[in-house]
């Protein structure tokens, strides 16, 4: 699912879902004495992009009782910098998203997207340099210019994923990943949960994948990482939308 993504293709209706779940839970109640607290979130260690797996994969989309989405996604190097990019349509709207990171730190270089809705077209381009992010969104007929602050350490929304599969991924871990998404205009720190390894069946055989759980005013997202070297991911869900992006070929 964000292959580069993180949904890409649903960024925008995942905040919206994150801050509208916050807003209707109201403040949180008294915890109990005897309830665990959840561990505390730690800044995220330095991915490192030679964890990645290259090439090209396509993965089936359902959402809801759509099943017939189709997302490929394809990773790349070229001249230092690493390109992840998406093309995806489900239930009538189809996006392009590309994100650039630099090797092997995966800082973000630039992004942008295409997206074509029943109720018209939204595109996104921005490039990110000197603390800054810059460049310009354009929905319902109206362009919007961005130069927002970027603290260093800050990530791509759109390259989420990509990012997370090059964390030195082990089960328990408890990260902090800030992103940037141009749609809402703000920085977010998203926790990363990472949890026990499983076995997936695909197409490809049975795969162990680390199954990681990331929130914090988004819709809550689920991935699952390879455990093997270089990582790609072998599952992604966004459960409150009825999400599930699940592999269907790899080619090298």
């Amino acid at each position: 699912m964000d292959r580069i993504i993180l949904l890409a293709i649903v960024a925008g209706m995942a905040f919206a879902a994150g801050d509208a779940s916050a807003q209707a839970a109201g403040p949180a109640p008294p915890r109990s004495s005897a309830a665990r607290p959840a561990p505390s979130a730690e800044p995220a260690p330095a991915p490192d992009a030679a964890r990645l797996w290259r090439g090209t994969i396509a993965y089936r989309v359902t959402m809801g009782a759509d099943t017939t989405g189709a997302d490929t996604a394809v990773w790349a190097v070229r001249g230092g910098e690493v390109s992840a990019l998406d093309r995806m349509h489900v239930m009538g709207t189809t996006a392009v998203v590309e994100s650039r990171m630099s090797l092997p730190s995966l800082a973000p270089l630039s992004s942008t997207e295409t997206r074509a809705l029943p109720t018209g077209r939204v595109e996104s381009s921005i490039a990110y340099g000197d603390g800054r992010v810059r460049g310009t969104v354009r929905m319902g007929g109206r362009e919007t210019a961005l130069d927002d602050a970027m603290p260093a350490g800050t990530y791509d929304f759109a390259a989420l994923a990509t990012v997370i599969a090059a964390l030195p991924l082990r089960a328990g871990a408890v990260w902090t990943v800030p992103a940037y998404a141009p749609y809402v205009r703000r920085v977010t720190p998203l926790r990363v949960d990472v949890g026990a390894v499983e076995t997936l069946q695909t197409p490809m055989g049975l795969v162990r994948a680390y199954r990681v759980t990331v929130s914090g005013r988004v819709a809550r997202m689920l991935f699952w990482f390879s455990e093997a070297e270089p990582r790609w991911e072998v599952r992604g869900e966004v459960p409150a939308m009825g999400v599930r992006i699940e592999p269907r070929s790899r080619t090298p």
